[in-house]
């Protein structure tokens, strides 16, 4: 899903904004390089047309509703008004995949595991997905998650809520990594690897990777992209890989109840940082 931001434009439109155009595309380019941005642009002969003179598409209405609120083109009257519409994406980045049933993606869902498909230490996370769609599941939790966290400031982003506890730049570094593990245990259960797949230390992790030199914008995006490619293996898998089973970290596991997990690691961990840091 994404945002579409919708200027109106003053009728001496093309005179207004020359002084701002610098600062206006300054602001367009800092957005987009903070991953909040997906396209923007004029529509054809805005002076001409007055209503709707440009078009940018965000990820997240809070984001588009900063930019409008603070764009040159808005405070020094360019624009003379603004709007944000919601905009179900059904194909391409953010789109969200149809409801279960609907022959025409092609795409085969699953259905939610039984408990025999994933370790015992998984319900918790298991029961956080919503439905049987993991698809969906996925997809809807990406947008929830860069809406979430791209308002936190740097400041934020790099603490702690206690001594001795994760970064939220830790939290995010860690479901990403985890994320990408899953998805790779997923890979090799679906295409029929028989040979035992190894676990992993989250705390060595954590420590390696140094994720509080990043930049927040740069973990949502790494994060983003890793979701993307998730959602691009389990999209085209037929249906029999789904119930392929294997073992991993010494357990028996499915590829479905693998993706479950891993989408349930993601739902616990924001909702901590829901609990702790966004109120």
């Amino acid at each position: 899903m994404h945002y579409v931001l919708l200027y109106d434009v003053a009728d001496d439109y093309v005179t207004r904004r020359a002084p701002f155009r610098g600062a206006h595309l300054q602001q367009v380019q800092a957005a987009h390089r903070r991953g909040e941005i997906v396209l923007a642009g004029a529509l054809a002969d805005p002076a001409a047309e007055q209503i709707n003179g440009a078009m940018l598409v965000f990820r997240d209405a809070a984001a588009a509703e900063r930019f409008a609120s603070t764009d040159p083109y808005v405070t020094h009257g360019a624009v003379r008004s603004w709007k944000i519409r919601h905009w179900n994406t059904v194909l391409g980045d953010g789109a969200v995949p149809p409801t279960v049933g609907d022959s025409a993606t092609g795409a085969e869902v699953p259905g939610r595991p039984e408990p025999n498909e994933y370790a015992a230490y998984a319900s918790a996370y298991v029961d956080l997905v919503e439905g049987g769609d993991i698809l969906r599941a996925f997809t809807v939790q990406r947008a929830d998650v860069l809406e979430s966290l791209r308002p936190l400031s740097e400041e934020t982003a790099g603490s702690a809520y206690a001594p001795g506890k994760w970064t939220v730049k830790q939290v995010l570094g860690h479901i990403t990594d985890t994320e990408r593990i899953f998805t790779y245990r997923a890979l090799c259960l679906a295409r029929g690897e028989t040979a035992p797949l190894p676990g992993f230390e989250q705390d060595d992790y954590i420590e390696a990777a140094n994720f509080n030199a990043c930049a927040l914008a740069a973990l949502l995006e790494e994060f983003r992209a890793v979701r993307e490619s998730t959602l691009a293996l389990y999209w085209n898998l037929p249906a029999e890989a789904w119930h392929r089973r294997g073992t991993v970290n010494d357990y028996s596991a499915t590829v479905r109840g693998l993706a479950f997990t891993s989408a349930g690691h993601e739902r616990h961990h924001l909702k901590i940082l829901r609990e702790r840091y966004l109120g």
